[in-house]
C-alpha cells in the first residue's frame, strides 16, 4: 500500500478533529494548528491518519497521531514514523517529544524516556502537556539535529 503524507488544509481541521476524538485523543488546538497538522492518505486519496506537530521553540510536541483501526500495521507505523521524523527534522525540529503509553513502538526508533522530574519546562507548560500527562503516560524524546 502507498501512503502520502501531506500538509493539512484548513477546512479539513473538522474531520481530522474527527478522527482524533474517534480515537479516543483531545482535540485542542487542531483548529488553531492545522497549518503543522499533516493528513496520511491511501491510494485512493481517503484520509486514513493525521499526526501534528506543536512547535515549542526548537523543539517540537508530537500530537494526535492516529491511524484508522483498519489500516494499522507496524510496516505503516514504521514508515510513518520515519517520515514525520524527517518532516520535523525538516522543519527545524532539534527535539521531538512525544506523550504515548505505548512505549516499546518507539523506543526502537531512537525514542527515549525523560527521566523523572526531567521534563522542560518549555515542554511542561504546554496546554497539550498538561491535559495529556497523567499516571500511565510517558513523555518520551528524541533528538533530531545529529540524526
Amino acid at each position: 500500500m502507498t501512503i502520502r503524507l501531506r500538509a493539512a488544509m484548513p477546512h479539513e481541521a473538522g474531520s481530522l478533529g474527527d478522527l482524533v476524538r474517534q480515537a479516543g485523543l483531545g482535540t485542542d488546538g487542531i483548529r488553531e494548528g492545522i497549518e503543522n497538522y499533516l493528513v496520511v492518505e491511501n491510494d485512493e486519496g481517503d484520509t486514513i491518519g493525521t499526526v501534528g506537530l506543536e512547535r515549542v521553540g526548537q523543539d517540537g510536541l508530537l500530537r494526535s497521531f492516529v491511524i484508522k483501526k483498519e489500516y494499522s500495521n507496524e510496516q505503516l507505523f514504521l514508515r510513518l514514523i520515519q517520515r514525520i521524523l524527517l518532516y520535523c527534522k525538516e522543519k527545524g525540529v532539534e527535539t521531538l517529544y512525544l506523550l504515548t503509553k505505548a512505549v516499546h513502538l518507539f523506543e526502537p526508533l531512537s525514542f527515549q524516556p525523560v527521566a523523572e522530574k526531567g521534563t522542560p519546562s518549555h515542554i511542561e507548560n504546554t496546554a497539550h502537556y498538561k491535559k495529556t500527562a497523567e499516571k500511565d503516560v510517558v513523555l518520551l524524546y528524541c533528538t533530531l539535529n545529529d540524526k
